[in-house]
Formats: structure tokens, C-alpha cells, sequence
């Protein structure tokens, strides 16, 4: 093991399978060796069934779906989400993805000219290129944080952010998790710190349902979402905004239909035409994990098997792993620099993910991030060592 890399980082040994979690058991193609879990999830066989249903019972009586049972659907699925994550019903509306979550409340909240809106450059490119839009419709000014390696601690984290904030600061946009780097935020003490100067604040939780527990309700946020199609596995195109009662009735969603005026629930409900199945399929998903495993489980073997993958390919290919605080152990991704002889060979990290994908048929997620190359590795219970050893012994073999 390289000497620089943090102990707590690292398994000795990867944890045992968890039973019925094999790919047998999930849609994906057999011959994908699949490490992306963070990027578009995947799917259980038996959701998979279930989404099918709800679909073909909307294609057979629409109405029935859409407006006799819609409702009590719609209800049932937001009441599992907001058990999952904490909420108060009335607080969580149903969207499609995170990024519609993110737009519903950016176009919402009308900065002005004088204002500023802050991030930071671990954000998720499409946010923060919403955050860019807002800003330059409206004239107000984008902060961004600079978060580059070496990175602070905790402390450090919460420092450099309410470095750029102040009391002209109209909203702060933070990850609970970053997408390009896998970090763990310390959201909580933002909050706390921006409410003294009574700055809202939206936590961009994509990858956090089913990853880890989940209150959201304690961590205060005015506004959080959460995707469902990551590790929750239910199908794409279900995600939740859950939004403070305080603001609830200054956020819209994205797109405007019959109801804009009849409150924060009614207009979410209804914003036109749309395939609601991929939301009335979550419950489907929920009981699949909590009746086979349960969350407890899910999360330890996950988190385990890629603090252990995390390990050997370091080892192996003498890289580091981006040195995060040590809270983000907890997650189920880690992102890893790649050696310098990727970049040697490949003209853009693009070009090393297809390559992997067209000769080696492995999926992983990469990002070029601070001027370096990395990989992102994810570990959901269908994941096995040997699919990170399949990695290690052919991903440099170009």
C-alpha cells in the first residue's frame, strides 16, 4: 500500500456479497462490467417489472392513471420517499431528475442586479451552468469557491465557503456529495452558518438517498433534492425537491400548467402531460432494499467494498485517491487520480473511458478536474471484487 495514502481509507479485505444481490438478479447487460453506479444507476429486475406494469396499465386507461388514481399514486410514492429521507409530506414534491429540482428553485427565486449566488467547483456542471444562466439574465454575480488539492478539512471546507458569502448573497448551492469528486460536504455546518446571516441555502443531494441515512428535515436546508434513479434504483425519471414551508410559496416548478397559484403541492402535481410511472415505481424500489437486505446493510457492504477497491487499484497502479476529509468514507464512490501515461496516450480522458468501454467492456465515470485526470469508482451490491480486479489488470493495457 502506498505509505501517503490515509489507513482509514482502505479495507484489508472486501466484504462478503450480500445474498440475492448478484447481477442475476438486475437488468444490466452481463457483459458490461459496470463500476458507474453513481452516474445513471441501474435497475433490479424485479423494478424493472413493476415500472413495466404501472406503464402498461397508463397506456391502457390514462385517465385511470393519470387523473381517477393519479392523486393517491402520486401520494403513496411521496409518503415512502419522505420515510426514506426525512421529510414532512407536505414539504416534498415530486420532480423528474435533480437538475429539474435545481431549476424549479433557481428560476424561482428572481435575483437581483446587486446580489451574488455562490458554488463551488466541485458542483455538478449542470448546475452550476444554471447558476451561470440565472446570473447573467438577471445580473447578479456567480461566486465560485476554489476547492483544488490539496483540500482542507472540514473546517476548512465550511471556511472558504462563507468566505464568499455575505449578507448580498442570495442563495448558497452546495453538494452533500460532489459528483466530479465523490467529497462528502459538511452541509449542516453551512447551513447553520449561512442562517446567521440569513442566507438560504439548496443542497444539491443527488447522489445521497439509499447512499447513506438521510434526515433531511434536521439538516435544514430551504431547499434539498435528492435523485432515486442512483441508489435507491428506482427507475429514471424520479427524483423529490423538498422545500422549507417558509419559501413554499415563492417556488414554481419549471414548467407553469393550470394550477400556478394554487400552492406549493397542487402545481408540482400537475405540470402537464408527463409519464408519472418512473415516481409511482419508487415504492417498488424501496421494498426490494428493505425487504431483501435492508438499508443498514446495503450502505456497510457498499461503502466497504470501495474503500477496499480503492486500495488495490491504488496499490496497483502506484495512484492516489483525491484526499477528501475523512467523513467521505462513508460514501460508495471515491474518485482516483490516473497515472500520467493515460494522459501520455490519450488525447482527452474521453477518449481512455471509450477505449475501456470498446476493448475491455468496463464502465467507469471520469472526470477532467483541477487540471488532472481522474476516475470515479461506485459499488453497489451487485458489484464484486473481481470486477475492480477486471479494472486494475486491463485498464492500462493500451
Amino acid at each position: 500500500m502506498n505509505p501517503s495514502i490515509s489507513q482509514s481509507l482502505v479495507k484489508d479485505s472486501p466484504p462478503a456479497p450480500l445474498a440475492g444481490s448478484g447481477m442475476e438478479f438486475w437488468s444490466l447487460t452481463p457483459d458490461m462490467t459496470f463500476l458507474n453506479h453513481g452516474s445513471f444507476g441501474a435497475r433490479p429486475l424485479d423494478v424493472v417489472a413493476a415500472h413495466q406494469s404501472m406503464k402498461q396499465q397508463l397506456d391502457h386507461d390514462p385517465f385511470d392513471v393519470l387523473v381517477y388514481r393519479g392523486q393517491a399514486l402520486l401520494d403513496e410514492a411521496r409518503s415512502r420517499v419522505a420515510d426514506l429521507v426525512g421529510s414532512d409530506l407536505d414539504d416534498l414534491v415530486s420532480v423528474i431528475n435533480a437538475s429539474e429540482a435545481v431549476n424549479s428553485v433557481l428560476r424561482s427565486i428572481r435575483p437581483r442586479s446587486d446580489q451574488n449566488l455562490v458554488a463551488t467547483c466541485h458542483g455538478y456542471n449542470a448546475v452550476n451552468q444554471t447558476i451561470r444562466h440565472v446570473c447573467d439574465r438577471s445580473g447578479a454575480q456567480m461566486r465560485t469557491v476554489q476547492l483544488e488539492p490539496p483540500l482542507p478539512d472540514e473546517a476548512g471546507l465550511v471556511d472558504a465557503i462563507m468566505d464568499q458569502v455575505d449578507r448580498d448573497t442570495c442563495l448558497v448551492m452546495i453538494d452533500h456529495v460532489s459528483s466530479p469528486t465523490a467529497m462528502l460536504f459538511p452541509v449542516k455546518s453551512v447551513i447553520d452558518k449561512c442562517h446567521q446571516l440569513d442566507v438560504p441555502v439548496m443542497v444539491d443531494g443527488a447522489h445521497i438517498p439509499g447512499m447513506m441515512p438521510l434526515d433531511v428535515t434536521a439538516i435544514g436546508a430551504d431547499y434539498y433534492t435528492g435523485n432515486l434513479h442512483k441508489w435507491v434504483s428506482a427507475p429514471l425519471g424520479s427524483a423529490f425537491l423538498h422545500v422549507h414551508p417558509s419559501h413554499q410559496s415563492s417556488i414554481h416548478p419549471i414548467v407553469i400548467s393550470h394550477d400556478l397559484g394554487e400552492g406549493y403541492q397542487t402545481e408540482f402535481a400537475w405540470t402537464g402531460s408527463r409519464d408519472p410511472s418512473a415516481f409511482f415505481s419508487v415504492p417498488a424500489a424501496i421494498d426490494w432494499f428493505e425487504s431483501r437486505f435492508g438499508w443498514e446493510a446495503v450502505q456497510a457492504h457498499n461503502r466497504d467494498l470501495v474503500s477496499w477497491a480503492t486500495g488495490r487499484l491504488c496499490d496497483e497502479w502506484g495512484v492516489e485517491p483525491l484526499d477528501v476529509p475523512d467523513s467521505s468514507r462513508a460514501t460508495s464512490m471515491r474518485t482516483i487520480e490516473l497515472p500520467d501515461r493515460v494522459k501520455r496516450h490519450f488525447d482527452d480522458i474521453e477518449d481512455w473511458r471509450i477505449w475501456l468501454r470498446e476493448t475491455h467492456r468496463i464502465d467507469a465515470a471520469v472526470h477532467d478536474w483541477a487540471g488532472r485526470w481522474w476516475v470515479r469508482l461506485s459499488a453497489h451490491v451487485y458489484n464484486r471484487p473481481e470486477h475492480y480486479e477486471y479494472l486494475i489488470g486491463n485498464g492500462l493495457t493500451f
